[in-house]
């Protein structure tokens, strides 16, 4: 059952965020209709964008603020952040700042956070927040995000291990085309371009297996997260980056950083399926 986070929004003030902009702990039958998209703010010339998310299965909710590490301005307050929420991006400054996290029913004047991670904002730049892991090993990480459009009636897609429940990962569609073998947990793939429309996978770990319907939008970027299910098992959570090129930030986004720029296919357009699918294959460590 997906979680709401919603969003009051006034810049450089204080953001809080109550409406539904990403997933909770999604079942796998709940996956094809959970896809929700969070499209970049508006920014200045020169801004750059961050958006967090939750990862860690056995964490409850928390409170996240992003902090200006030069003079300490609070520029965003997400409150109840549950695990699987992953919030909309944020049109900030160039510079650093450090992104906490707290327990969420913590006393306002004893609130120590469980972690924290320093993020720097370059312009044109969109970056995501993540901590995942289990609460007694807690990790951080800030991915650097590619917006750039894929080609018409197709998706661009990268995947993210973040399942506690296995080591490893087997990501397959049902037709037997492998995304990702032995991901290991804490690993990231690059972007590729995949034909857009539905598509079910199966996921295999150690001793555990899970499948998952997604919808893959023409002309979208998505993040496919690998977590646990609410029953011990796997789930992919699908959360779209940029849904069009109409939402994507303009003025110096990333290009060409994709997996399909530095492992050019041999496979002709048009050809099968297969063959995009298999450009999704390896991955990059994130932990």
């Amino acid at each position: 059952m997906a979680h709401a986070i919603s969003t009051t929004r006034t810049r450089p003030a204080v953001r809080r965020l109550t409406t539904v902009l990403a997933l909770g702990v999604a079942t796998t039958a709940a996956v094809a209709a959970a896809v929700v998209g969070a499209s970049p703010a508006q920014a200045a010339d020169g801004d750059g964008w961050v958006r967090v998310g939750h990862l860690s299965p056995d964490t409850k909710s928390v409170d996240v603020t992003l902090t200006s590490l030069k003079g300490g301005q609070v520029v965003m307050d997400l409150d109840d952040v549950t695990y699987g929420q992953v919030s909309p991006y944020e049109a900030l400054p160039t510079g650093t700042y450090v992104v906490s996290m707290t327990a969420a029913d913590a006393p306002a004047d004893d609130a120590e956070p469980m972690i924290s991670t320093n993020v720097t904002v370059e312009s044109g730049q969109p970056l995501t927040a993540l901590a995942y892991g289990p609460n007694d090993d807690l990790r951080t990480e800030v991915l650097t995000d590619d917006l750039t459009a894929p080609a018409p009636g197709e998706a661009k897609l990268r995947l993210v291990q973040a399942a506690n429940v296995t080591d490893t990962v087997d990501v397959a569609t049902t037709t037997g085309t492998t995304i990702a073998a032995d991901a290991p947990f804490g690993s990231a793939t690059r972007y590729a371009s995949v034909d857009a429309g539905p598509w079910t996978l199966d996921l295999t770990g150690d001793d555990v297996e899970g499948s998952a319907d997604v919808d893959l939008a023409a002309g979208s970027v998505n993040t496919l997260f690998v977590l646990d299910n609410s029953s011990g098992g796997l789930t992919v959570v699908p959360v779209v980056d940029s849904a069009s090129t109409a939402e994507t930030p303009q003025g110096g986004v990333q290009t060409g950083g994709g997996y399909l720029a530095e492992h050019a296919s041999d496979e002709a357009p048009g050809e099968t399926r297969g063959g995009f699918w298999a450009s999704v294959l390896g991955f990059l460590r994130i932990g």
